[in-house]
């Protein structure tokens, strides 16, 4: 008994010594990532095992990083849509792990680090942009007209097309809708009429493009959608069109017929298309027989929830100032205090006494997106439909079964542009009261636990100061970035700077205009945060104090995850 006693309470046997390789590298292929990077601290010989001997065996799984079909090196990663070029540079399995596991858990915290780029595009305000991130521009259009392609790294005009106030052909109309995919351009004329532009072409300069097809119809054009290399087009007079856009021009491939007065918000998937016919709901046809396949109607949603609007607590400018960057690549000001947390609660919306509520069976609704099987539309009055099954839902299962509702506190005024939505890795981006909402989901699709949500939901502003407020007019999630319109204070003093032209501190020369904010999620790799600048070359040194204050500080979390303080200086972390 005495010798049971003795070998029982002796030091356990390391696992190294005890079990071939083999058997230990199947048992850290299921390891967490804070299991590994503990591991690594245990001895010499688990750290030489893990990251000296092992190192590609172990962060090259598929439960430690994301790659598409086991590519075997890193030149998937050329395709994704990051601003910030996060993954550029990746030169190991390892690397790859910490830069895919750092920036959801940014994204997932309450305040996440952010740094912020607001660029101007010309003298007038941008109506619709698309980003290109293969080809490091912004193609934008204008509220006065005119179609501008802008450099994403430098804000740096590239080549313009004149509004038809200044020419009549080969020009661009006021408030003309823009779609992009990989080099191809669309945007409408006025009437029955798209165009189609593309760049790339032999003789063009980057970033230039030229007329390939105008698409003309019998009837109003009222909406139309580009993605999966196929034009949508749906009119007001129970009118759609499906073209092929891998032809030159676009073909045709079904003309297909709906109901009457669409309200021109309209998605797609690959086999699908879905538009919105406001207080009739969501109507999904098949883009090949066009065929009409079943109608969403969020008004027999018995499920709610709700999110009370906000106080204004974040920060929406570098430091109280309005104005774009001039330094535009790489974003600048490192902060945690642009975003303001939002908590789902069970239950429909509360109402002060009297207070008037338009029943959800008179809502309208306004823009729809599918993502997977999930499905998300937005209404005037502030509502949030999500259908985590459309495909079944549309089938005749009551749709209850797979919906529920989020009610937001809205009056319905900036509804007039339809809503705008983006939904990108279960997270859901509207607009509700001049404040962007992002609701994160669970990952098939529904609301978390509303009182310990793992991911966070939070809110950010869509103007630099209250009485600029005006609805966006575009707006997306990213990889690593949202994108939106943003109503500040122009100046024509980087305008003219660009220009070569000399400039003076006339008040007169800012002005209000809508430009592009983007604020970008991607946490720092290398521990070195830029300085913030507006409207000068060079931040005050106040400020550039004022800046360092949001960097990211280590954290319980953060050390669990292996993150080790770094010599460089308080707040630095090193993987």
């Amino acid at each position: 008994m005495e010798m049971q006693s003795s070998i029982a309470a002796g030091p356990p046997a390391d696992p190294l010594t005890l079990l071939p390789p083999e058997i230990v590298l199947r048992i850290l292929e299921f390891a967490s990532i804070a299991t590994l990077a503990a591991a690594t601290r245990l001895s010499k010989a688990w750290h030489r095992f893990i990251d000296e001997h092992h190192s590609d065996a172990i962060y090259s799984t598929e439960t430690k990083i994301t790659r598409p079909g086991g590519a075997q090196d890193f030149s998937f990663l050329q395709g994704g849509n990051s601003f910030a070029k996060y993954f550029d540079g990746t030169t190991s399995w390892k690397d790859l792990c910490k830069r895919q596991t750092l920036l959801p858990r940014n994204w997932d915290q309450a305040r996440p680090f952010t740094r912020e780029s607001v660029l101007q595009v010309g003298y007038s305000s941008v109506w619709r942009f698309r980003p290109d991130f293969k080809r490091r521009f912004f193609v934008s259009t204008s509220q006065s007209g005119g179609l501008n392609v802008t450099d994403m790294d430098t804000g740096r005009l590239l080549w313009r097309l004149p509004s038809t106030e200044e020419r009549e052909h080969d020009a661009v109309r006021p408030w003309a809708h823009l779609e992009y995919q990989d080099g191809t351009a669309v945007w409408d004329s006025w009437g029955e009429s798209v165009e189609v532009w593309k760049t790339d072409l032999e003789g063009l300069a980057r970033g230039e493009f030229r007329k390939v097809a105008v698409l003309k119809h019998d009837c109003e054009t009222r909406g139309f959608q580009l993605s999966y290399d196929t034009l949508c087009v749906v009119s007001t007079e129970g009118k759609g069109f499906v073209y092929d856009m891998k032809t030159t021009p676009p073909g045709l491939k079904t003309r297909l017929e709906t109901r009457d007065d669409a309200v021109g918000h309209l998605d797609q998937n690959q086999d699908v298309v879905m538009y919105s016919f406001g207080t009739a709901g969501y109507h999904i046809h098949d883009k090949v027989s066009g065929k009409r396949l079943g109608i969403l109607e969020p008004w027999h949603c018995e499920t709610y929830y709700h999110i009370n609007h906000p106080a204004t607590t974040a920060v929406p400018a570098l430091d109280g100032r309005h104005g774009p960057t001039f330094q535009i690549f790489p974003p600048i000001a490192p902060s945690r205090d642009r975003l303001d947390p939002l908590k789902l609660e069970r239950g429909p919306l509360p109402r002060a006494s009297g207070e008037l509520q338009t029943p959800v069976a008179e809502d309208e609704w306004g823009a729809g997106m599918l993502s997977g099987d999930t499905m998300v539309g937005v209404s005037r009055y502030g509502r949030i439909f999500i259908c985590r099954d459309w495909p079944s839902a549309i089938q005749g299962t009551a749709v209850n079964s797979f919906s529920y509702i989020v009610e937001c506190d809205s009056d319905g005024a900036g509804f007039d542009f339809g809503g705008w939505l983006s939904v990108r890795n279960n997270r859901i981006l509207f607009e509700i009261e001049h404040r962007i909402y992002v609701l994160a989901l669970t990952e098939d699709g529904w609301v978390q636990d509303v009182q310990h949500p793992q991911r966070a939901s939070y809110s950010l502003l869509t103007s630099s100061a209250p009485q600029l407020a005006v609805p966006v007019s575009f707006m997306a999630l990213y990889d690593d970035c949202i994108m939106n319109t943003y109503r500040t204070l122009g100046c024509r003093r980087r305008i003219a700077a660009e220009q070569g032209q000399q400039h003076g501190d006339d008040p007169a020369r800012i002005f209000p205009v809508v430009a592009i904010r983007i604020l970008s999620f991607a946490p720092d790799l290398d521990g070195t945060p830029e300085q913030p600048a507006l409207w000068e070359a060079q931040a005050p040194a106040s400020e550039v104090g004022r800046a360092q204050t949001g960097l990211p500080q280590l954290d319980d979390e953060d050390e669990d995850f292996g993150l080790e303080v770094a010599d460089s200086g308080p707040g630095w972390i090193s993987w």
